[in-house]
């Protein structure tokens, strides 16, 4: 091969690069450290990778979060301070005589304020609040976000030995106010936006007011001024700088840092192996409330609110709680006000009646205890409009306030009293005696209850005994007009002139059964016919018994109940002594039996008593009304005869000493054979009304015989109808049929009839006599 001529010097130089290149080469790494450097390659790029994707997850999820977050802000509902103040009071109202409004009970629940205008809280007082709870109040705009970021460090550091809170005053107050208090991340986040919202809507005086009247200090004490009377016995405004820091001590933990805060002693009891509570209480709650309250006065020297000397001073003061026997002896008149407390905290017989019947539809429409209904009402914020007339019920209780205004003109009191030996010792006295009770109740024709009393003289228990409402009573013959009587007269089985047989109809234990009172007390019949009109007039037995054997136990039953509403037992009930002559299995209460005697003063028509007529929310949406159920349950000529058949009894018959001048009436007495009970029914165009008389435990009333019930009710009644008779007459039927009634069938007299005196007919069974005489028996 032939290559290109070169210079000799070429050559050489080529040659010794040639030679250079052949011996220099470059020195490779150990292996450690190659692999060593290939891993932190690596590792260098998967954390890069990771950053990037942690920064890229992260920043979706803060634009999901910010998003939430705004959605939730805006969803979550502002709290009002106005709204919230109105909500956490029930109140019961009436209509006086000149149609305003009257509050007849505010509830007293677990809950007791007395609110204050922040002018009447001296600056002392505010600032103990102030620099104890939330030192940066007036700087912050709801939040503060230091505090809660140091509170949220100490949870999860702990650096204080005591948990440190992280909520402001508009926080507390915002939580106070919802009652909300799930512990998770979305109440407080709800916290917050609403403490921020309340910041933008109220001032920081309007938040602080509303603070310190609504914070618990311990038990039922809610808000500054029920705390310093609860305390220390003053208002707020006479509360020193100790005083004020001790009160400022208490919400932190109401139930544990308050100076009354304690517990009974336990002793072992090796017998039960059980600890037994002693009567020794042991007060926590003073040097626990001490020690905070040094730390709030601290507070307020080190921001400058009091001086040195005042920080000095407040620390050397002795405090004198409402508990200790050194302010008892410097205050006695503090147990008759307590007693004079307790009797104010007695709720009226309206207010009785209303929380009973709200409380039975919270029963029946949510599913609950009695018990928790009766917490629903005290605790929420309902406004409860009653029926009630104060006038007559005023009227009514004082009647009600001595027995001898019931018994007057025919015996005294004290004649009437049941002597016992409770104790054994062979010796009746007086402490161990029973006398008389009564009920009384007023009905309207639309089923508002207008008055209800439920015993005789003081009222000494809110929700007690009422022998109106409550307790039932045997009513006697005064159920015969809504049993047997009502049911054969609505359905065209008896006419006013019906002849029956005066005898007993049925044979029970081999006697017959039953017979008719005498005013003796015997037993009697006549066995020969009568007319119906007669035997309601005397209040006859046998013929509503006869009744009851002809036209069946249920159907008689079923008017009764379902009819005219009233309250019977199913299983012991449906038998001839409850509907015939009203010897109930239990009893049904006055209210009950007034109830339902109103279709026979208005045409036929039926409601349910109420003496509520409307509950509304604290926002004034409608919760119940009274009175929806008013409806047309007999025809208006059953209901018109039937009035005038019970207008007749007390113009003629067992009611005679009802008699009001000038004023319609119609009724039905109602006596137990034994003489335990004595009842009277009345209706006058305006009400319908009816009382009841007896022993709290069945025994014979005393004296009996000098007592009608009908007078009761007329020494109760005629004051006020004399006054307040509207002058009105009971509702008019055009197609009844008047006439006189034929003495010898019963039947409308015609030409030639001997008369029994004036009678009325139903269109749809109005017999015209024929001389034949149909006797039923």
């Amino acid at each position: 091969m032939k290559y290109p001529a070169q210079s000799f010097e070429q050559a050489a130089n080529h040659a010794e690069n040639t030679s250079s290149h052949r011996h220099v080469r470059k020195k490779r790494k150990p292996l450690i450290i190659r692999v060593i450097g290939r891993f932190l390659s690596v590792i260098g790029a998967t954390f890069l990778s990771f950053f990037l994707v942690f920064c890229i997850t992260g920043s979706i999820c803060a634009i999901a979060a910010t998003a939430y977050v705004i959605n939730y802000m805006e969803s979550t509902t502002t709290v009002s301070i106005q709204e919230m103040a109105m909500s956490y009071s029930t109140n019961i109202y009436a209509t006086d005589a000149n149609g305003e409004l009257v509050t007849l009970y505010v509830a007293q629940n677990a809950v007791e304020r007395i609110p204050v205008d922040l002018e009447e809280v001296p600056q002392h007082v505010r600032d103990a609040f102030v620099y104890g709870e939330d030192e940066r109040f007036y700087s912050h705009e709801g939040v503060d976000y230091k505090r809660t970021l140091a509170a949220f460090a100490n949870l999860l550091l702990n650096f204080w030995d005591t948990d440190q809170g992280g909520s402001t005053i508009t926080q507390q107050l915002v939580k106070n106010l919802t009652g909300d208090n799930e512990a998770s991340p979305q109440r407080k986040i709800r916290e917050i936006f609403r403490a921020m919202q309340m910041e933008k809507r109220y001032n920081k005086d309007e938040i602080l007011e509303t603070y310190m009247n609504y914070i618990g200090f311990g038990g039922a004490a809610n808000g500054v001024e029920k705390a310093a009377q609860k305390y220390f016995g003053k208002s707020v405004g006479e509360l020193s700088i100790a005083e004020a820091a001790c009160l400022a001590a208490i919400p932190q933990s109401p139930e544990v840092n308050n100076p009354f805060a304690g517990h009974y002693e336990t002793e072992y009891n090796a017998a039960t192996d059980t600890y037994i509570k002693t009567d020794n209480w042991i007060n926590t709650g003073r040097e626990i409330n001490r020690n905070r309250m040094e730390y709030i006065l601290f507070q307020m020297y080190d921001n400058g609110a009091i001086t040195f000397d005042e920080y000095q001073a407040a620390l050397s003061e002795k405090l004198l709680f409402t508990d200790t026997d050194e302010y008892k002896a410097l205050h006695p008149e503090l147990e008759e006000n307590q007693k004079d407390e307790e009797k104010s905290d007695i709720t009226s017989w309206i207010v009785d009646e209303a929380i009973r019947e709200f409380s039975e539809y919270l029963m029946e429409e949510r599913g609950i205890t009695q018990e928790r209904a009766l917490t629903l009402i005290r605790t929420g914020g309902y406004q409860i409009y009653t029926t009630a007339n104060l006038e007559m019920q005023a009227y009514v209780e004082e009647k009600y306030s001595d027995l001898n205004n019931l018994l007057k003109g025919m015996i005294s009191a004290d004649r009437t009293i049941y002597y016992r030996d409770l104790d054994g010792d062979g010796v009746k006295t007086l402490e161990e005696s029973m006398s008389l009770q009564s009920g009384f109740v007023a009905i309207d024709y639309a089923g508002n209850i207008l008055c209800t009393v439920g015993k005789v003289g003081e009222k000494t228990a809110s929700l007690g005994t009422s022998y109106a409402s409550t307790e039932p009573q045997q009513p006697g013959s005064a159920i015969k007009p809504i049993s047997t009587y009502g049911y054969t007269l609505e359905n065209d089985l008896i006419t006013w002139g019906t002849m029956a047989l005066d005898a007993p109809p049925l044979v029970i234990n081999n006697k017959k059964w039953p017979t008719n009172y005498s005013s003796s007390g015997g037993m009697r019949y006549s066995n020969t016919p009568v007319k119906v009109f007669t035997a309601i007039q005397h209040s006859y037995n046998t013929i509503p018994a006869l009744l009851c054997k002809t036209y069946g136990l249920q159907n008689i039953y079923n008017y009764a109940t379902k009819t005219v509403g009233l309250s019977l037992n199913p299983e012991r009930d449906i038998d001839y002594a409850p509907l015939a002559v009203g010897g109930l299995s239990y009893g049904v209460t006055v209210e009950d039996m007034v109830n339902a005697y109103m279709v026979y003063g208005n045409g036929g028509y039926f409601s349910d008593a109420h003496i509520i007529n409307r509950v509304e929310s604290g926002d004034g949406g409608l919760i119940y009304a009274g009175g929806d159920d008013y409806a047309s349950v007999i025809s208006p000529e059953t209901s018109y005869v039937m009035n005038m058949l019970l207008q007749n009894v007390v113009a003629r018959g067992t009611g005679t000493a009802a008699k009001i001048n000038g004023v319609p009436l119609a009724g039905k007495t109602g006596t137990t054979s034994d003489w335990f009970d004595l009842e009277f029914m009345c209706l006058n165009p305006d009400f319908v009304s009816g009382v009841w008389i007896g022993y709290p435990e069945n025994k014979e009333i005393r004296n009996h015989g000098s007592i009608s019930s009908a007078r009761i009710w007329k020494n109760i009644m005629r004051e006020w109808l004399e006054a307040n008779y509207s002058g009105a007459g009971f509702p008019e039927c055009d197609t009844v049929i008047k006439g006189n009634v034929c003495a010898t069938t019963g039947k409308i007299a015609v030409e030639g009839c001997p008369s029994a005196g004036t009678g009325y007919w139903k269109s749809s069974n109005a017999p015209y006599c024929d001389g034949v005489a149909h006797v039923l028996q």
